[in-house]
């Protein structure tokens, strides 16, 4: 379990330091430039919520069949 955890802060972390990478490189660009960003945070977003939902689709398929195994 502690290494479980170990893993999960680690990707925290790095999502964490990427997030402020990006958010600084924002601050300190030059006036009227763009600034190259490390992640399409938009992307990230739509993608994070597109799994959120299929997971919960499957999660409710799930309870329904082990509803209908234990009738």
């Amino acid at each position: 379990m502690p290494y479980l955890a170990g893993v999960v802060t680690g990707a925290l972390l790095t999502v964490l330091v990427v997030f402020f990478v990006d958010n600084l490189a924002v601050v300190n660009a030059p006036a009227g430039t763009e600034p190259h960003k490390i992640v399409n945070w938009d992307v990230a977003a739509q993608k994070l919520r597109s799994s959120i939902t299929t997971m919960k689709e499957e999660a409710r398929e799930v309870r329904q069949d082990v509803h209908e195994a234990t009738r």
